[in-house]
C-alpha cells in the first residue's frame, strides 16, 4: 500500500517593518530565492523539526 503525503497550502499574511522586509529580501537572495519561497523554506524546516502536537481524525 503506497503512503501519500496530504499537501495544504495556506497564505500568511503579516505586520513588519520596511527595514524588516529590506533585510528579509538580502537573506533570501543570499540564497537566490524570493521572499515568498525564503519564508516558505523557513516555515517548512520549523515544522519539521517542531513535535507535532495535533492529532488528525
Amino acid at each position: 500500500m503506497a503512503t501519500q503525503e496530504s499537501q495544504k497550502e495556506v497564505q500568511i499574511s503579516f505586520r513588519t517593518t520596511p527595514e524588516n522586509r529590506r533585510l528579509a529580501r538580502i537573506e533570501a537572495a543570499k540564497l537566490n530565492m524570493s521572499l515568498n519561497e525564503w519564508i516558505k523554506s523557513l516555515v517548512e524546516a520549523e515544522l519539521e523539526t517542531s513535535p507535532q502536537e495535533t492529532k488528525s481524525s
